[in-house]
């Protein structure tokens, strides 16, 4: 890996989970000097002890984010509309693609080395084969709006990338877990805990998750090696069933993950649809749930030598660990 001593590196989204990680390791494991954006910093403590230098800025506010990437040698775009907010399709569209967008163009102009975009493995889709590599085609027509403006994102940031000659490599993330992680370790948490229906008939179906510090290493290869530039990567570990994913939550809160017949949870799921109920369970991602897909991981272990370090039950209990220090779960013993 290309020593990033005192290399000037931009994270977008350090404010949130995966970028806060990411800048937190460049800064305190490869030395680089790392600014980190973002609205707000939950973890602002811990960051500037790493010496992170924080800045506080709107990613729709192009001029800022200008001035952000000027003097930078590396910039990695983590920040992404996340189904949090409520704005529907015009907010994830400002964020996702226009933003992104914005973005890539400023960076060129301030000569950035290479950009790396965080993108999702949600761009696929629900894709006709189970096995998808980076070559399977990405959907922009797909109902879900997060998987539909980052896959439309992805090809407007390389459309503008490839015609202002910036250098771009991007990353797929599978279900991103661990320490800090508002999404799949925090709310699967509460899930189990309040009783909701998580697994659907067999639950034979996939889950992908991948522990944050392997996507990281990812992401760093990503922004330094010269093999990386021009691709796109799944960050992706070995697919396990829904059933023993959610059995580790089981076990960290005493409580049996609540199951319900999948004739049953497709009726949920399309009286939502057309009622608006607000349960989050769609007919599409119901289907996705009971479907076996393997996102294949070959390339980035072929071409750069990168493989998933921490198996699933270090990364569980590395999570459950964290979450007792928060004060979610109770201290064993």
């Amino acid at each position: 890996m290309e020593n990033l001593k005192g290399t000037p590196v931009l994270v977008t989204g350090a404010s949130g989970f995966i970028g806060g990680r990411l800048a937190e390791r460049l800064a305190t494991e490869h030395g680089a000097k790392v600014t980190g954006s973002g609205r707000n910093f939950p973890e602002e403590a811990s960051l500037r002890a790493a010496g992170v230098t924080i800045a506080r800025a709107e990613l729709t506010d192009a001029e800022a984010m200008a001035k952000l990437c000027e003097g930078q040698s590396i910039v990695f775009h983590v920040a992404a509309w996340l189904m949090r907010g409520k704005g529907g399709d015009s907010e994830a569209k400002t964020i996702n693609v226009d933003a992104a967008v914005a973005l890539t163009e400023a960076a060129a102009r301030a000569k950035v080395k290479r950009l790396v975009l965080v993108s999702t493995i949600a761009v696929y889709g629900r894709p006709a084969g189970d096995e998808v590599d980076e070559d399977t085609p990405l959907d922009e027509q797909q109902t879900d709006i997060y998987g539909r403006t980052k896959a439309i994102g992805e090809r407007s940031v390389r459309e503008t990338a490839a015609r202002l000659g910036l250098e771009l490599a991007i990353v797929r993330p599978a279900m991103v877990y661990g320490p800090r992680s508002a999404g799949w370790t925090v709310a699967m948490l509460k899930l189990v805990k309040k009783g909701v229906p998580v697994l659907f008939g067999d639950a034979q179906g996939h889950a992908y998750p991948i522990y944050v510090d392997d996507l990281v290493d990812l992401l760093i290869l990503a922004g330094t090696r010269p093999e990386a530039a021009g691709q796109a990567w799944n960050g992706a570990d070995t697919p396990i069933t829904r059933e023993r994913f959610f059995e580790f939550y089981g076990k960290m809160t005493g409580r049996k993950p609540r199951r319900v017949p999948l004739w049953l949870a497709r009726g949920i799921a399309g009286a939502n649809q057309f009622l608006h109920l607000g349960i989050p369970l769609t007919i599409d991602r119901l289907e996705t749930y009971v479907r076996r897909f393997h996102f294949v991981n070959g390339k980035a272990e072929r071409l750069l030598g990168w493989r998933p370090r921490v198996s699933l039950d270090e990364g569980m209990h590395r999570s459950a660990e964290w979450l007792r220090q928060k004060g979610m779960l109770p201290f064993s013993g």
